[in-house]
C-alpha cells in the first residue's frame, strides 16, 4: 500500500482514490465509515441495486463457477469469499436479479448491503477481515461486474456436472 494510486485514504483531495473505493462511494457507500473500517481491516457497507446486483452461491459451487468463468475466457468483475455465509457472491450488472433463474444454490439480490473488505484481503493473502470475507477477485483491477450471462452458464454447468456425477454415483451403486 505504499504507491499512492494503492492509497486507502487520499490526504488531499487532488491525490488519487483507490479505484475500489471509488467504486463503491459511486455505489452509494459513505466515505467516512468506508474509509475507517478498512483502516482497521473490516468490511465496510456498500449499498447493493444502484450500479449493480449481487449473485449468491454456495462455496463449493461458487469456486466451480469462477474456474468455469476464467476457462470460458470471460473476466471476473469483483467476487467475494463469505465464509460465514457459505457462499460466494459475485457483482454481476443491476437488473441481474430480476432475469435471474431459480437455481439451487444461488439467490440474486438487487437491495441490501455488501460487506466489503479492503482491497488487500483476498484468498491469495490467506488474510480475512472481520467476518472472515476476502476477495478472489479484488475490486481494484477487475471489471465493474462479471458477465451475468456468462455465470449463470457457469453455474448451470456446475450443476450439471454435479448431478451427473451423484448419477453415476448412485447407478454404480445399484449393480453391487
Amino acid at each position: 500500500m505504499a504507491r499512492a494510486n494503492l492509497r486507502l485514504v487520499p490526504r488531499e483531495l487532488g491525490q488519487r482514490m483507490n479505484p475500489a473505493a471509488r467504486r463503491f462511494i459511486e455505489a452509494g457507500a459513505a466515505s467516512e465509515p468506508l474509509y475507517r473500517a478498512w483502516r482497521l481491516g473490516a468490511a465496510a457497507d456498500v449499498p447493493i441495486g444502484q450500479l449493480w446486483d449481487v449473485v449468491r452461491v454456495t462455496t463449493r459451487l461458487g469456486f466451480d463457477a469462477v474456474d468455469r468463468v476464467r476457462r470460458a475466457g470471460v473476466e471476473l468483475g469483483p467476487v467475494l469469499d463469505t465464509p460465514a455465509r457459505g457462499a460466494v457472491e459475485f457483482i454481476v450488472p443491476p437488473g441481474t436479479a430480476t432475469t435471474w433463474p431459480q437455481m439451487l444454490g444461488t439467490r440474486a439480490v438487487s437491495t441490501g448491503i455488501l460487506r466489503c473488505p479492503p482491497p488487500h484481503i483476498t484468498l491469495a493473502s490467506g488474510r480475512g477481515s472481520t467476518g472472515g470475507r476476502r476477495w478472489i477477485m479484488p475490486p481494484l483491477y477487475a471489471p465493474a461486474t462479471t458477465d451475468a450471462d456468462a455465470l449463470c452458464e457457469a453455474v448451470a454447468g456446475a450443476l450439471f456436472a454435479r448431478a451427473t456425477a451423484t448419477l453415476v454415483l448412485a447407478g454404480r451403486e445399484a449393480f453391487r
